[in-house]
């Protein structure tokens, strides 16, 4: 995953990105995703803000700043140009062709710090979910609480929630739709649920 230590390597992978988008089929890649293509930008909602991306990059639609991480996960979406539809099944990174040889990084780096963080304080990711546009999902586990997000169109995710107890530590879990790789490659699918856990955090 994206080592927030060295931006400047990521910053020259994104203006890698951008020169691809130049030559990209922007419009026919906006269709195929049931996305906006408006004056030469296809408009992006990407957990509950909106982000435009053209031949010259990627832009948040407000006007602030966007993270390295957003605006390569982005940029990956738009060029990989996925269809379909969501399956409405989900499962862990690891039974994700050929994420078993990741999961334990992802579980390590976003499950862990998932729980860390919203240990003991299940109404602030509750309240932090909601501000996100996660809804209350069903698990097929035993668990305190479930959301699902629309993280990008067709792309959802679902968390899993256990608080600590006197004989456990908090545990998070993290899922993602069975057709997530057919729009994301797997570095940038376990990107996207560091970024998940990143809004949560800004959001409490």
């Amino acid at each position: 995953m994206f080592d927030s230590e060295r931006p400047e390597v990521y910053e020259q992978v994104y203006a890698g990105l951008v020169t691809r988008l130049a030559g990209t089929d922007l419009a026919g890649h906006a269709a195929d995703l049931g996305l906006d293509w408006r004056d030469g930008a296809v408009r992006v909602p990407f957990l509950g803000r909106d982000y435009l991306v053209d031949r010259e990059g990627v832009w948040a639609a407000d006007g602030g700043e966007a993270a390295f991480t957003h605006r390569i996960v982005l940029a990956y979406y738009l060029l990989h140009g996925g269809r379909g539809e969501e399956s409405g099944r989900f499962a862990p990174y690891r039974e994700l062709p050929g994420g078993a040889d990741f999961a334990r990084n992802l579980a390590l780096t976003v499950e862990g710090r998932l729980a860390q963080s919203f240990s003991g304080r299940m109404p602030a990711l509750a309240r932090a979910a909601r501000a996100l546009g996660g809804e209350p999902a069903v698990s097929e586990a035993r668990v305190d609480a479930a959301w699902r997000f629309s993280a990008l169109p067709r792309l959802p995710l679902m968390i899993t929630f256990n608080d600590a107890d006197e004989d456990f530590p908090a545990e998070a879990k993290l899922f993602y739709d069975l057709t997530a790789p057919n729009f994301l490659d797997l570095e940038c699918l376990a990107v996207l649920g560091l970024i998940l856990v990143l809004e949560l955090e800004a959001a409490a």
